[in-house]
């Protein structure tokens, strides 16, 4: 009886509207905006709440339905009717995103715990007062945000020098990049690290920036 439920809820596209979907989509490819605007008034209510059961979280599904548009907008063309409806491909698209989402949050949580770790095992100890406990706190927490606002790449690139200890070949073998890409990497995250915390912090930033520069 369900699934008879189920069935009348989600009916199958029928040939013309799948035709009209394909047509859309054709539309959108070739950067018709009055297309775009039409399909966003038609599927991001559906982008929302596909995402929104992944992420059960308001302000990350937002960003996420804005990420999934602004996705469809530029690889419109990569929609083939042939291979299944534009339903089943915004869900899949929105689920997707919406699971990077998740995944990225429990990796910028890992940082967090990993950096404080790192930090309190190695950082000069700094007991004395009342007000130097309370720059060290504030210093990590510029750190920590400093770290995560990297690029993927320059992220990935910096944890495993920072808190993994590899020197730039290893990391190299481990990503399977050139050494120079790595290198670049680095030195590029490096560099916007120093940019983010010159001036605002001193021996938790040399501590960093010392460890996975060459």
């Amino acid at each position: 009886m369900r699934q008879n439920v189920h069935k009348m809820r989600k009916p199958r596209a029928t040939p013309e509207e799948r035709q009209a979907d394909s047509d859309l989509m054709r539309r959108v490819a070739e950067k018709d905006h009055a297309a775009f605007a039409e399909f966003t008034e038609k599927y991001s209510a559906l982008i929302f709440s596909t995402a929104l059961k992944v992420l059960n979280h308001y302000e990350d599904t937002q960003d996420v339905m804005s990420e999934v548009l602004t996705t469809i907008w530029k690889k419109a063309d990569t929609f083939h009717a042939k291979k299944g409806s534009l339903v089943t491909w915004i869900c899949t698209t929105a689920r997707n995103r919406a699971i990077d989402r998740v995944r990225s949050v429990q990796r910028r949580s890992a940082l967090y715990d990993r950096y404080e770790t790192k930090l309190e095992g190695e950082a000069p100890e700094a007991r004395d007062s009342g007000r130097e406990r309370l720059y060290r706190s504030d210093a990590k927490n510029v750190l920590k945000t400093a770290v995560v606002s990297l690029s993927p790449e320059q992220r990935e690139v910096i944890e495993l020098a920072y808190f993994e200890g590899l020197t730039q070949k290893q990391i190299a073998e481990k990503i399977d990049s050139p050494i120079g890409t790595v290198k670049a990497r680095i030195r590029r995250g490096v560099d916007k690290l120093r940019v983010s915390i010159d001036g605002r912090i001193k021996d938790e930033g040399k501590l960093l920036l010392d460890s996975v520069s060459d």
